[in-house]
């Protein structure tokens, strides 16, 4: 038996594909989706280089251009340029697989299906990055809080910046995220899907906790000292 894997189609017919990945072992093929993996992780890829040459994260290399150093300045931004590229791999194979990883080790569900899911969730999450990105190149700066998150209310609660930065992980691709995980698990849960939707919500709020306390380190600094710069 063949799926039709269409990124789309499958992700408004959940019960399909949940079907399909749960009798894989049993002889059901995922035609074309090998394809979108790589197409999707091109994309992600490039999303990073763009924003990279754009001048997004390249903040810390200003000083060269204005010591007027070209030869050391060139070197940094093609080094810039390598470590977006390195950046948009890690973002992709942290979702595809370290996220799937801890689902599967929580729920019990094979590893390879719950992968095949987190496709939607990388693609929800960089079309958030790219709405973000168009907004900050249309009004020629950024900002390190997304106005897609509940970072800018916190700030109006607390002026802690721990709390601001996880706050500001809690974006709509959050949303969308566990929208996407629990509608396609719950799937294959006959009882306890208030428990799976628990443990859905609070593997986004660990990474939200943990990506909050690396935002406050300054680790640039840290590199810095650490590499003698």
């Amino acid at each position: 038996m063949d799926y039709q894997f269409k990124f789309w189609n499958s992700l408004l017919n959940p019960s399909k594909l949940a079907f399909a990945l749960d009798n894989q072992e049993q002889g059901y093929q995922m035609k074309g989706y090998q394809s979108r993996f790589f197409i999707l992780l091109g994309l992600t890829i490039l999303f990073f280089v763009t924003r990279n040459i754009w001048g997004m994260g390249t903040e810390n290399l200003s000083y060269l251009m204005a010591a007027n150093v070209e030869e050391e300045y060139i070197a940094s931004r093609y080094l810039s340029l390598f470590g977006a590229a390195v950046k948009g791999l890690l973002f992709f194979a942290f979702h595809y697989y370290i996220i799937s990883l801890c689902l599967s080790i929580l729920t019990d569900h094979s590893f390879k299906a719950i992968s095949k899911i987190q496709l939607f969730v990388i693609a929800s999450i960089l079309i958030e990055k790219l709405i973000l990105f168009l907004v900050f190149a249309m009004s020629g700066f950024t900002t390190a809080i997304s106005f897609l998150s509940l970072g800018p209310v916190s700030t109006y609660i607390t002026d802690d910046s721990f709390v601001i930065f996880f706050f500001n992980q809690l974006t709509i691709a959050t949303a969308a995220t566990i929208f996407i995980q629990y509608k396609v698990l719950s799937k294959w849960e006959v009882e306890g899907k208030r428990m799976l939707l628990a443990k859905i919500i609070a593997v986004q709020i660990f990474f939200a906790l943990v990506t909050a306390g690396i935002s406050i380190l300054p680790l640039y600094d840290y590199i810095s000292k650490v590499v003698g710069l």
